[in-house]
């Protein structure tokens, strides 16, 4: 389901990139119920709101259970037959194909550091060696993450505050100072901020 809506989504459509997809499978994985589910619903609403969202959902649910009904009478009758066994086996081994692709892609996509090779590697031994149960490592990996982004965000405002960055005081040539806004006298003398007039800016 993954490897299609992505081809359809994508590929096809071009609604979101492959780095948004990326993200709505990460949310739709983290919360309950069917990954693929999660995501059509996602996308849906984010299209055409909640009926975009209810119509996408029923799109993945109601051909999906439709051909799930009648195959259940159908796999009755010839579930004995050995061909309808190489059958399966075949739609096996499309199935792993698909699931390949899908993480292939999915890892060419994604934006790799050392910190989120890490994650990985200590969330793959802790479900596959421990043997922790799946949520705890959702919800750590969640915590852990919000932690590490809200530090970040604190840090760099602290540093755009504090110490004063070209980026910053550049933006704000002509513009009075907030009241919590300074440059420190060891940013000018090291030139990492430069502070405009208007005659100059207007130069």
């Amino acid at each position: 389901m993954l490897a299609l809506i992505e081809g359809e989504v994508v590929d096809k459509k071009h609604w979101l990139t492959h780095a948004e997809l990326n993200e709505v499978f990460a949310i739709a994985e983290s919360t309950p119920g069917p990954i693929a589910i999660n995501t059509a619903t996602f996308i849906g609403a984010k299209r055409l709101g909640i009926f975009g969202g209810i119509v996408a959902t029923l799109g993945v649910v109601v051909p999906s259970f439709a051909i799930i009904v009648a195959l259940s009478y159908i796999i009755d009758l010839v579930k004995d037959n050995k061909w309808v066994g190489f059958l399966f086996r075949g739609i096996r081994v499309g199935v792993l194909v698909l699931i390949a692709k899908a993480v292939l892609s999915f890892f060419k996509n994604m934006r790799k550091t050392i910190f989120s090779f890490a994650l990985c590697i200590t969330a793959f031994i802790l479900v596959f060696l421990v043997k922790v149960d799946v949520i705890y490592v959702i919800l750590g990996t969640i915590v852990l993450c919000s932690i590490i982004v809200a530090w970040q965000s604190y840090y760099r405002n602290h540093r755009l505050h504090m110490i004063g960055t070209p980026e910053y005081y550049n933006e704000r040539v002509g513009k009075p100072l907030e009241e919590e806004e300074y440059v420190s006298d060891k940013a000018i003398e090291n030139k990492l901020v430069v502070i405009k007039t208007k005659e100059e800016e207007s130069v």
